[in-house]
């Protein structure tokens, strides 16, 4: 795993047309002058090695900032199983020379008018097995306008090792993954005549052996029905 080479910190309206806020995550929204956005973002969806299995993500904790909106709606119905707020796409039209945008969320839309916003990444995009960052990882909440450039420390020695134990979880759920496809491609040739049951069994039984020693060591991950 390569670390992923980030373009900028600050990003602006000029960008929006190579940007994408699709399952980002909304921690917290703020309104002073400007409309304030504590979020995941995305960088990157890393397709999987094995077709089917899981992707990964590259994924940095930001500050987004509208600035100087006018016209503001917000229509949101959040239920008690919401914790925050995910969205779904961020969209913009120009009616007389003004830009309106709408953050679609999944909990509803947020709609307003104002020419420019920024974003800023506030640390180095990290290596994600889901599509938002750990509390302690990506620094608690906040509405820091400061890029991670300048802001960046080490990871606590407890988090390093937290990250090494969940990639290598993930990596023996792969294996598991593989194993069972092996297994349906084994059936499937046995079904069809292309491999004599003796074999077909001794094969099985082996591969079986490993599925279950992989799920064993997979135990309270959350990958065991992977």
């Amino acid at each position: 795993m390569t670390d992923y080479e980030l373009e900028k910190w600050i990003w602006t309206e000029k960008d929006f047309g190579k940007m994408g806020w699709h399952d980002a995550t909304i921690y917290g929204l703020r309104l002073t002058e400007n409309l304030e956005l504590d979020i995941d973002y995305i960088l990157q969806w890393n397709q999987p090695d094995i077709e089917g299995f899981q992707f990964t993500f590259w994924v940095a904790p930001a500050t987004l900032v509208f600035e100087r909106p006018t016209d503001l709606t917000i229509e949101l119905t959040q239920s008690f199983g919401d914790k925050w707020l995910e969205i779904d796409d961020i969209e913009m039209e120009v009616v007389e020379s003004k830009n309106i945008w709408t953050i679609i969320t999944q909990q509803g839309d947020i709609s307003f008018k104002a020419d420019t916003f920024k974003q800023i990444i506030r640390r180095r995009p990290s290596f994600q097995l889901g599509q938002s960052i750990p509390y302690d990882e990506r620094g608690g909440f906040s509405f820091d306008l400061t890029p991670g450039d300048k802001l960046n420390g080490e990871l606590r020695p407890d988090i390093v090792e937290r990250r090494k134990k969940q990639l290598e979880d993930y990596e023996l759920a792969k294996k598991k993954f593989e194993l069972k496809k092996e297994l349906e491609n084994l059936n499937e040739r046995h079904d069809s005549g292309q491999i004599q049951t003796k074999d077909f069994l001794v094969e099985k039984k082996e591969l079986k052996e490993k599925i279950d020693s992989v799920t064993f060591y997979l135990r309270g991950t959350g990958y065991e029905e992977q």
